[in-house]
């Protein structure tokens, strides 16, 4: 007892010291041309764990003890910032923190894994994302700890964040809420826009992103370039052009951005294109395709407080290989249109006013052609070639209105709401490859209707000095029905085709910094899914939540699925060296997974047990591991690591989906920002902990060799070179898609040498 006495009052003598060695820095972030506020900059104090994001008037409060600081000011296209700043005991002092808009033709991807209080963690990786050599925006996330995508075919990689996958995961673009077109998810929601047009990216690694939208179990946000960094009265662009040996793909993008007086116009194309590649153990592996695109942005700016944005874009894809599906895709169709407008408030009670309203829409064409199926084969019933095509599309509405306020009994309080409705319609055919004879068809997606109305506040304060408190709650309304479906399904599974739900969802994070070089973030969170359209309503149609071929039917009256997750997170930060160390536990409950059933198959060639959507219950643990060490001014090392365990209760087997443990050691030599070198080794464990019900396998541990290197080219240019898989392993990713015809598993590619030229004009 007398010990824990000793305890209490040495703390409280420590808490009494620091609060008065204790200095509070205040500043505020703004456009250095036009004035305007930036929110959402991050402000971080080098060398230490302190930093913040900057609120919709663009000011920011750290509470520091006395001393000398280097402070770095950051925000999406703007130059970074340093200040060096002394502080007092009892000081207040004030920064005004002015940026400068980046070059516009040099800029690269900035990707931001954020804490579950949504700040920036100190360790970014921004450099290992941005000079990445990413054919598709899913290849993106495997750049980071704990991310991991799915490998269907060339494009189109499915994001996976500690095992959620699909709609566990939002993906959001500019603001707008992004669905695939395909049943088996041959797109995601990240192939429809090219990665030469994104400029960040946010990532939420659980239930913590409640004020994005709904459902967001983990969520993604991409922005693309806005109009207030383009310099006034001049033309501004950059031109990029890209080629990879053995995948024997080009890739080009174009940017043209004009902004005068009020007015501002941004446009964005690139176009790509690849063809079959060899795997490390000689193998073709079929990865064609051809993608096209352009977007435009035309924004009102009448004021640097307040600006209104037009955004439309198009993106054709054509003839794409799927080797891990039984089709293949004949083409894609998406369109986006959205209409924002943001204003920002100083000094008072109303800080923004967010105003968003989008649509978007995927159309999509699939065939067999180049299939097995496509060929006769006296040995398998049928005999005869077939000629398989479904056409399907998705047409999504929505917005968001959202309010941040200043009251006084909290730093910020946001409240609003969004909205969203999508529609997807698919109908499949089946004939005689010889004579055209119609064999039959049938709906894959029966005109199903989802529509989601949310509610959400969240409330950000810190009640004593170094410490942070954010809670949130949203509650969404949700409706689904199907218009028909086939005399089979009204028989076999539902007759009711309607479900209304009303889901709850909440999550609270605190953070605190003992000392300078230490943060602490601890959060807990329950976030709601509602079952998608395949899950209710699919008619006995292969499932992308499973390795093998068999058809799965949905069940309309599925209940909504719940995630509850607890993380912790510590990083700390030293002049030489850094870590970070990530931990979670998460719980599913009415977890979607599958049962056999006694149903009849509908096609010949399928497997013979049909399978069932189902609710029940999983489970997952693990975390990521950062250590970075400066072993010179020009030399770093870094580590990163991930560890994932995961089990589906219901099927009393090992969850589906579990990326094996993965560590990766980077060597960086970087003697100044015109050139870079860097040396990366990959090891991945062998992964023998599989979903035997769902078809799933073991996969084999590999390890891997990247190098890289870039040059900037006087002020206007920049190239850059490398090999990735330098040592041509042959390997597949545990998360690629089995093919369904040979049994095994994608390959990824074998050594691949890529050059990349950036040019400004």
């Amino acid at each position: 007892m007398r010990s824990y006495y000793l305890i209490v009052v040495w703390l409280t003598c420590s808490l009494a010291v620091s609060a008065r060695a204790q200095a509070v820095l205040t500043g505020q972030v703004l456009d250095a041309e036009t004035r305007a506020p930036l929110p959402g900059a991050h402000v971080l104090v080098d060398s230490t764990t302190y930093g913040t994001i900057t609120n919709a008037a663009g000011l920011f409060t750290l509470r520091l003890m006395a001393g000398h600081y280097s402070l770095l000011v950051r925000f999406v296209g703007y130059e970074p910032a340093h200040y060096s700043i002394a502080l007092k005991a009892g000081d207040t002092l004030f920064v005004p923190v002015l940026l400068h808009p980046t070059r516009f033709e040099l800029e690269g991807i900035q990707v931001t894994a954020l804490r579950p209080d949504l700040r920036p963690t100190a360790q970014l990786q921004e450099a290992a994302v941005r000079e990445a050599n990413p054919r598709d925006a899913g290849e993106l996330l495997r750049a980071l700890p704990g991310l991991a995508a799915v490998r269907r075919g060339p494009l189109g990689l499915d994001p996976v964040i500690r095992g959620l996958r699909e709609t566990e995961v939002g993906v959001y673009l500019d603001g707008s809420r992004l669905f695939p077109a395909g049943p088996a998810r041959m797109d995601s929601p990240m192939s429809h826009f090219d990665p030469t047009i994104i400029q960040s990216m946010e990532v939420v690694k659980g239930p913590y992103a409640l004020t994005w939208g709904a459902g967001n179990l983990s969520a993604i946000r991409v922005e693309t370039r806005g109009l207030r960094t383009l310099a006034p009265g001049r033309m501004q662009g950059r031109l990029h052009a890209g080629y990879d040996t053995n995948l024997n793909a080009f890739e080009n993008g174009l940017q043209l951005g004009y902004r005068q007086g009020t007015l501002g116009l941004l446009v964005q194309t690139a176009w790509r294109q690849g063809a079959d590649y060899r795997a490390g153990d000689g193998s073709r592996i079929p990865a064609h395709f051809r993608s096209r695109e352009v977007r435009l942005k035309l924004g009102y700016l009448p004021h640097p407080d307040t600006r209104l944005v037009i955004a439309a874009g198009y993106q054709a894809q054509r003839d794409l290989d799927y080797p891990g599906l039984i089709l293949n895709a004949d083409f894609f169709d998406a369109y986006t249109f959205s209409a924002t407008f943001h204003r920002t408030f100083r000094r008072r009670l109303m800080r923004s006013l967010y105003v968003q309203a989008y649509y978007n829409a995927v159309d999509h064409g699939m065939d067999n052609d180049d299939k097995p199926t496509a060929r006769p084969d006296p040995n398998r019933m049928p005999p005869f070639a077939l000629d398989v095509q479904i056409n399907s599309g998705i047409d999504v509405v929505g917005g968001r209105l959202a309010l941040k306020l200043a009251p006084g009994f909290a730093d910020e309080l946001e409240i609003g709401a969004d909205a969203y409705h999508t529609y997807r319609n698919a109908t499949r055919w089946i004939r005689r490859r010889d004579t055209g004879r119609l064999l039959f068809e049938d709906l894959v997606w029966p005109r199903a209707r989802i529509t989601d109305v949310g509610l959400f506040t969240r409330w950000t304060h810190s009640p004593a000095p170094h410490w942070q408190v954010a809670a949130t709650v949203r509650l969404d309304l949700v409706a689904a029905r199907a218009d028909t479906a086939s005399t089979f399904f009204l028989e076999n599974v539902a007759t009711d085709l309607t479900a209304h739900e009303a889901n709850l969802s909440g999550a609270l994070t605190v953070s605190w910094l003992p000392h300078p070089r230490w943060s602490v973030a601890f959060g807990v969170g329950s976030a709601v899914r509602t079952a998608d359209a395949t899950e209710r309503y699919a008619d006995r149609l292969p499932s992308s939540k499973a390795q093998m071929s068999a058809e799965f039917v949905g069940d309309p009256t599925l209940r909504p699925e719940r995630s509850t997750q607890a993380d912790l997170w510590l990083e700390t930060a030293h002049p030489g060296w850094s870590l970070s160390l990530n931990l979670f536990a998460r719980r599913l409950d009415h977890y979607i997974t599958i049962a056999p059933t006694n149903l009849p198959k509908r096609l010949p060639l399928s497997p013979p047990v049909v399978f069932r959507y189902v609710n029940g219950t999983a489970t997952f643990y693990g975390g990521e591991l950062t250590l970075a060490l400066r072993l010179h001014p020009a030399l770093t090392l870094t580590t990163t690591g991930s560890y994932l365990w995961g089990r589906d209760e219901t099927r009393n087997e090992p969850a589906f989906g579990v990326a094996p443990p993965r560590v990766d050691l980077s060597l960086r030599y970087e003697p100044s920002a015109r050139f870079f070198a860097e040396a990366t080794w990959h090891r991945v464990a062998r992964q023998n902990r599989v979903a035997v019900s769902r078809g799933e396998t073991p996969t084999d541990g590999y390890a891997t060799i990247d190098l890289k290197a870039g040059v900037r080219l006087f002020q206007s240019g920049r190239l850059q070179l490398g090999v990735q898989n330098l040592t041509d392993v042959a390997y597949a990713d545990h998360l690629n898609a089995i093919n369904p015809f040979t049994g095994s598993r994608i390959l990824e590619p074998g050594r691949v040498f890529f050059l990349e030229l950036t040019l400004a004009f």
